[in-house]
Order: C-alpha cells, then sequence, then structure tokens
C-alpha cells in the first residue's frame, strides 16, 4: 500500500463524517490565505507559481472533503478569494506601517550607509537623502533614484547629490533635500557613477508622505486586485474545465449504453379469426373489419368448432386449435 493510499485510508472517517465539507473548508481557508501572505511578502521568488498552487488547493481540498457541487464551490470561491484578497491587503498595509529601514550599501562597500529621513511624512514635508562615499576615484556622480509605488509614475526622479562634508580624504557625505515630493509611497536607492564604472545599492522602501487611511484603501484595493485577477481566474478555469470533463464522461457513458443494449423487437399484434367471413380481427377490435360483424365484448368463436371462447383465451377449450 503507498503512502497515498495510506492517507486516503486513515482520512476515509473524517471525509465520511457530518462535519467533513465545513472542516475542508475552513483547511482551505488557512491554507490558501497563509499561503498567499507568506509567499506574496517573503518569497516572492516563487511568485509565478503561487496563483496555480493556490487555485489548485482551493478547488482540491473542498474536493476531497466532498464537497462536488460545481454551483457551490464556485460561490465558495467568490468569499474564499474576497477573504484572500483582503487578508492581503491588510498585510501589505502592517508592512508599510510597521516599517524599519536599514543603511543601504553597494557590493563593494564605495557607497554606505545611505538612508532617507524621516520615513513617514505629509506633501511638503522635508525629506534627507544621505549616502557616504568611500571612494574618490574619478569624477564621481552620485545619485538617488526615487519611484512612486502608487502606479502613474509622476512622482520618479533621478536627482544628482552634493557633498556636504568629508571626515577624512577617503569618505565624503553627500545629501540631498527634498520638500516638495508628490504625494505617494516610494522606493528609493543610490547610484555612484565616475569615469570606469556604476555603482548601485539595493533598493529600499521610503518614504512615504500619503495619508495612512489612503494607504490603507489602496493596499485593500490591489490587495483583492491580486487575489481575483491572479488567482480567482484560475480557479474558474479550473472548475469550468473539471466540470467540462465530467459532463463529457457521462454523455460517453450514455452513449455506450445505449450501444450495448439489444434492440427491442416490436411485440406482435395479437388477432383471431372472424367466424363468418375468416378475417383477422384485432384482439381489440369490436367488430371484423371484412364483414362487418359485431363480437360480444368479452366472447368469440373458434373459427373451427364454432365454440364460444373468451378474448384472452390463447387456444379453444373443445377443440384445441391454438388461437
Amino acid at each position: 500500500m503507498s503512502v497515498l493510499d495510506k492517507f486516503n485510508e486513515r482520512m476515509k472517517g473524517v471525509r465520511q463524517s457530518k462535519m467533513a465539507i465545513p472542516l475542508g473548508l475552513i483547511l482551505t481557508l488557512i491554507v490558501t490565505v497563509s499561503l498567499t501572505l507568506i509567499s506574496y511578502l517573503w518569497v516572492s521568488q516563487i511568485l509565478c507559481f503561487l496563483p496555480m498552487l493556490v487555485a489548485f488547493l482551493a478547488y482540491g481540498i473542498p474536493t476531497y472533503f466532498g464537497l462536488k457541487d460545481r454551483k457551490k464551490l464556485a460561490m465558495f470561491g467568490l468569499g474564499l478569494f474576497l477573504v484572500i484578497g483582503l487578508s492581503l491587503g491588510a498585510a501589505l498595509y502592517a508592512t508599510i506601517d510597521n516599517f524599519e529601514p536599514t543603511p543601504l550599501s553597494s557590493d563593494d562597500n564605495s557607497l554606505i550607509a545611505g538612508m532617507a529621513t524621516p520615513l513617514k511624512g505629509v506633501p511638503g514635508d522635508a525629506f534627507d537623502f544621505t549616502v557616504t562615499l568611500a571612494s574618490t576615484s574619478g569624477n564621481p556622480d552620485v545619485r538617488v533614484v526615487l519611484i512612486n509605488n502608487w502606479g502613474d509614475g509622476t512622482g520618479d526622479r533621478n536627482l544628482s547629490m552634493s557633498t556636504t562634508s568629508d571626515a577624512n580624504d577617503t569618505l565624503w557625505v553627500y545629501n540631498l533635500t527634498l520638500n516638495d515630493m508628490e504625494e505617494g509611497v516610494y522606493y528609493y536607492n543610490f547610484i555612484l557613477e565616475n569615469d570606469t564604472a556604476s555603482v548601485t545599492t539595493a533598493q529600499s522602501f521610503g518614504p512615504v508622505n500619503a495619508d495612512m487611511g489612503k494607504v490603507f484603501s489602496n493596499s485593500t484595493i490591489s490587495g483583492v486586485m491580486v487575489s481575483f485577477l491572479n488567482i480567482a481566474v484560475l480557479f474558474y478555469i479550473l472548475v469550468l474545465l473539471t466540470w467540462w470533463m465530467d459532463r463529457s464522461k457521462k454523455k460517453l457513458f450514455e452513449m455506450e449504453q445505449k450501444r450495448g443494449k439489444p434492440k427491442e423487437k416490436k411485440a406482435v399484434d395479437e388477432k383471431f379469426v372472424c367466424s363468418d367471413c375468416g378475417a383477422d380481427v384485432p384482439a381489440d377490435s369490436d367488430k371484423c373489419p371484412g364483414c362487418g360483424a359485431k363480437f360480444d365484448d368479452d366472447e368469440i368463436k373458434c373459427p373451427q368448432c364454432s365454440s364460444k371462447l373468451l378474448k384472452t383465451d390463447t387456444k379453444c377449450w373443445n377443440c384445441g386449435r391454438k388461437l
């Protein structure tokens, strides 16, 4: 017995219980929401596989626990993906609200201690960007790159920084103060360009000069859109595909059943012979189609010995002739 067979055997009692479907729906909710949050927030490198995996689990777990009705499964999917979207939106907002910045540096440490302060504010506030240059070879041009993550890109900027001080001959502090940043949620990084090379730091979150209420609503809308456009579409394609496959199997089975059935022979109409003219008379007729003779409701005569017979008789009681 394989591992899967053993698992199915152990789960047999649970799947046959009255609580199987509710348990399956709760388990689906926990697994899909957790997987979505973990993958989108911390394991983004497998993001391309996430929608397919979540959609498969959203279909497979309820089905495994007995929810076979496609309409009910589709209705459950609406609620499930709404919860996933709201959870993702709330998690994105919490990430922004609780973010703790760390100093930025380049891989070769020619740029170190890059920071943006303060992290949060409102439009019109002044934000300071500072970074330390540890190498002065060539003609250095230190720049800060700002990307507004609110989608329109109008706040994106690439600006040169100026030297404000130097601790010694090898460390130079570059600074830039901005008080005209458009409302948004920003990402920033620093770039060093000189005569020989171009060096960049990692990208960091901040600053945020948008109202946090707007940040929450935008995060919620974004989470719901991601849930339905990236995951729910695949889920409903899977529901429709399996419904079509089951329907095709049912039609094929019905066709095979019809082919396998022997053709029914048409019942031979029962007849008797008119005692007056010898014509064949249908069993349910009350007069002869040949001579017009009328018959008693329940009596006929034997064509051989003229004995009175009932319509239900199959042979003559007197002479034994088969009718």
